[in-house]
C-alpha cells in the first residue's frame, strides 16, 4: 500500500468521529461526502443534539409554559446522542419527554401537542437508528409502545383528565394529540424502514466482503497449491533419473561384472525389480499430480547453464540484467542446480512486473560448500503501470524451494529503492540428506 491510498488517521478526523457518526467512534478513516453531511442529523451527532436541547428548552418555556422545560430538553438532546449506542434507551427518554409535555404543558394557541417539533426529531432519529441497529421485533415494539403513549394523550384530552389549550380559538375545541400521533406514527414508520433498509444494505455490503474474502483465500490457496504441484513434478523428474540410474546399474551388474555368486546375482535383480516397480509408481504419482491437459515434459530441468539464455530472454524484454555465474562444483545436485535457475527465473519475473526497466545485477557463486544466489534491481526509471501487483506467490514459491534444499532466503527493500534477493543453498551429499 502506498502512502497515497494509506487511510487518512488524521487525528482532528478522529475527534470529529466521537462527535458525528461519521465513522466508528475513534476511526479517522473517512471522507468529506454526503454521507458525511446527513451523519449531521444523525445518530448520535452532538452538534444536532445541541441544537435541539436549546430549541426545546426555548420553545418549552416559552410557548408551553413550562418553567422545568430544561429536564425535558436534556432528555431530547440525549435521546439523539443515546441513539448511536443504545436507541432502546433513547426511545425510553424520547417517551419519557412526550410524558413531561403532556403533563406540565399549558399553551393559549396551537401547538404540537404533546410532541414538539423537536422531540418529533429526536423520535426520527431514535426510529432510524432502532432499524438500523437493532431486531426488526425491537423497532415494531418501540412504535407500538409510542403508539400506546400518543393513544393515552388522546384518551386523556377526551377524558378531561388533561386540559393542554383551556383557552382553544373560536370554535368546538379539538384534540390536538390526533393529529400529533398520527403524524408522529406514519413519520416513525417511515425512518423505521428507511433505518431497516441501511441495515440490510450493510449486511449485503458485509456478506459480499467476506464471500470475496475467502474467495481471495481460495484463490491463494489454490495457487500455493499449484505451486507446490509443479514443484513436486519437477522433482519427480530428478528423482526418477536416478531411479533409473539405478535400475540399469542393478540389471546389468551380473554381465559387466565377472565371478558373482548367485546370491549376488539374486540381489542385483530384486534390486533392479524394484527400481522398475519404483519407478512405475512414481509414473502414476506423476499422473495425478499433471493437470489434465498438460503434458508432460521431455527436456531436462534447467540449471544454472540455462541462466545466459534467461538472461537474454529478459534483455530483449527492456530491462538489462548484468549475470555473473562463479566457479560452481562439478557435482552440484540436480535439486540445487533447479532451485538456482527458479529463484533467478522468479526473481527476475517480479523485477519485469514491478519495476520495468530497472537495471539488474545477478550473481551466482559458490561459498564454503554453499550456493550463494543474488539478484538485486535498481528502481525503475518511470512510473510502473497500474495493474502490475500479482498473486504475491512468487516469493512463497520461492522459500519453499529454498527451504526443500535446507537453504535460507533472504528478500526486502534496498535503501536506493530497488529489491533483493538473495538464497544460500547448501552443498550436500546424498548421504548427508538421508542421515
Amino acid at each position: 500500500m502506498t502512502a497515497e491510498n494509506a487511510p487518512s488517521t488524521h487525528p482532528v478526523r478522529r475527534v470529529i468521529s466521537y462527535l458525528i457518526p461519521v465513522a466508528p467512534v475513534g476511526s479517522g478513516d473517512w471522507r468529506w461526502g454526503f454521507r458525511a453531511v446527513l451523519s449531521f442529523f444523525g445518530p448520535g451527532s452532538v452538534p444536532f443534539a445541541l441544537l435541539m436541547f436549546s430549541t426545546q428548552n426555548q420553545v418549552l418555556r416559552t410557548n408551553y409554559g413550562i418553567a422545568a422545560g430544561a429536564f425535558i430538553a436534556i432528555a431530547t438532546g440525549a435521546a439523539i446522542v443515546l441513539a448511536r449506542f443504545r436507541p432502546v434507551e433513547a426511545w425510553l427518554l424520547v417517551l419519557a419527554a412526550l410524558f413531561g409535555t403532556a403533563i406540565g404543558a399549558e399553551v393559549t394557541k396551537w401547538e404540537p401537542w404533546p410532541l414538539t417539533t423537536p422531540s418529533l426529531f429526536a423520535l426520527l432519529i431514535v426510529f432510524f437508528a432502532l432499524g438500523r441497529d437493532r431486531r426488526v421485533w425491537v423497532g415494531v415494539l418501540c412504535w407500538l409502545g409510542y403508539a400506546a403513549a400518543g393513544a393515552w394523550a388522546i384518551w386523556a384530552v377526551n377524558a378531561d383528565r388533561l386540559n393542554p389549550m383551556p383557552d382553544p380559538a373560536v370554535g368546538p375545541p379539538q384534540n390536538p394529540a390526533t393529529d400529533n400521533l398520527t403524524i408522529g406514527l406514519l413519520l416513525g414508520a417511515f425512518t423505521l424502514l428507511v433505518g431497516l433498509t441501511v441495515r440490510i444494505w450493510r449486511q449485503g455490503r458485509s456478506r459480499v466482503a467476506e464471500e470475496e474474502r475467502v474467495a481471495e483465500a481460495e484463490r491463494q490457496r489454490r495457487r500455493l497449491l499449484e505451486e507446490r504441484t509443479r514443484i513436486a513434478r519437477e522433482l519427480h523428474d530428478i528423482v526418477a533419473h536416478h531411479m533409473s540410474v539405478i535400475a540399469v546399474q542393478s540389471s546389468t551388474a551380473e554381465y559387466r561384472l565377472a565371478g558373482l555368486d548367485d546370491d549376488v546375482k539374486a540381489e542385483f535383480r530384486s534390486i533392479s525389480d524394484q527400481a522398475r516397480e519404483s519407478l512405475a509408481e512414481m509414473r502414476r504419482l506423476l499422473g495425478v499430480l499433471r493437470n489434465e491437459n498438460e503434458a508432460g515434459t521431455r527436456e531436462p530441468q534447467p540449471g544454472p547453464e540455462a541462466l545466459q539464455g534467461l538472461v537474454e530472454s529478459v534483455n530483449r524484454a527492456g530491462t538489462p540484467v548484468d549475470l555473473t555465474i562463479g566457479d560452481l562444483p562439478q557435482n552440484l545436485p540436480e535439486t540445487v542446480a533447479l532451485t538456482v535457475f527458479r529463484v533467478v527465473q522468479e526473481a527476475l519475473s517480479n523485477v519485469v512486473r514491478h519495476a520495468p526497466g530497472a537495471h539488474v545485477d545477478a550473481a551466482v557463486a559458490a561459498e564454503s560448500a554453499t550456493v550463494v544466489v543474488t539478484v538485486v534491481n535498481g528502481p525503475p526509471p518511470g512510473p510502473v503501470p497500474s495493474g502490475q501487483e500479482g498473486s504475491g506467490l512468487g516469493l512463497v514459491g520461492m522459500r519453499e524451494r529454498v527451504a526443500l534444499d535446507g537453504g535460507e532466503l533472504e528478500t526486502g527493500p534496498t535503501p536506493e529503492g530497488g529489491f533483493r534477493v538473495r538464497a544460500a543453498l547448501p552443498i550436500r551429499s546424498t548421504a548427508e540428506e538421508s542421515a
